[in-house]
């Protein structure tokens, strides 16, 4: 037997082994036996035999090693890339539409202004994730930050984010997250600010004078707060002085006392050893 059929023989095998492999997987033995009959009418051959041996070998373990390994845990790694869809700006509003919340709706995340499709990761992103507060927001404060609560987000009637109080520090860990994203998921589009339009311009208004009151109250009541402990301190302190000098009163009457007590019973041992002259 010729190098050349051999190296056909074996390549033959292999596809076999691995149509085979196909078949153990979707329909079972039988089926696969019934392959390995057509593929091997005369099992008297040498070379079909061996044809026979090599594609069975391949082919249990390719299917013992399939059904093993068992379903592919969901890791970072697995993500696939998909088709880009055309691109888009989205407002803060719009972003939030996108958040996952069932299979059917979309999960995007904004990472420095670039919208990234990240539907494929939501074991992270998704709503049971660790990272669900950031779907359909702009993440980059918090991923700035390594801060994933929902105070760390911006309002979406708010304007976006400028992120210009950030130091260096900040700035370099949110870069290595957007090299992370950009490398990783699909970009969509970017976050834009929302028109000023005379409906969100009154919620701004109406957000703006309910935070003023918000904190004039919060002044009020600190100032307030700040007046009583203020009075309690005066009131104790006051109490404290009063009873030291009521102390110091009743020790100086006590003094005086003692002093008189002591004066008479010497008047009176005087008087006493007069009249025994």
């Amino acid at each position: 037997m010729s190098h050349a059929t051999i190296a056909t023989a074996t390549a033959t095998a292999v596809e076999a082994a691995s149509t085979a492999a196909a078949e153990v997987t979707r329909q079972g033995a039988p089926v696969v036996s019934q392959f390995f009959r057509s593929l091997v009418p005369d099992p008297t051959s040498p070379v079909q035999l061996v044809l026979l041996g090599l594609a069975g070998y391949f082919a249990v373990r390719s299917a013992l090693a399939s059904r093993s390994k068992g379903p592919e845990k969901f890791a970072m790694g697995n993500v696939q890339e998909t088709v880009v869809p055309t691109k888009r700006d989205f407002t803060p509003e719009e972003l939030a539409e996108c958040d996952g919340h069932d299979e059917e709706t979309a999960l995007h995340i904004a990472v420095r202004r670039v919208v990234y499709d990240v539907s494929k990761a939501r074991g992270f992103y998704g709503p049971e994730g660790p990272y669900a507060n950031f779907a359909g927001r702009d993440a980059s404060r918090g991923l700035a930050l390594g801060k994933f609560n929902t105070d760390i987000l911006t309002d979406i009637d708010d304007p976006i984010d400028t992120l210009e109080d950030l130091d260096k520090a900040d700035n370099e860990a949110l870069d290595e997250w957007a090299t992370f994203f950009a490398g990783k998921y699909v970009p969509v589009g970017r976050l834009v600010d929302a028109p000023m339009t005379p409906e969100r311009v009154a919620r701004a208004e109406k957000k703006a004078a309910a935070k003023e009151a918000a904190e004039k109250e919060a002044a009020e009541k600190a100032a307030a707060a700040k007046e009583a402990a203020e009075k309690e301190a005066a009131e104790k302190k006051e109490a404290a002085a009063k009873e030291a000098a009521e102390k110091e009163a009743a020790a100086a009457a006590a003094k005086e006392e003692e002093v008189a007590n002591t004066e008479s019973k010497e008047e009176t041992a005087n008087t006493e050893s007069k009249k025994d002259i």
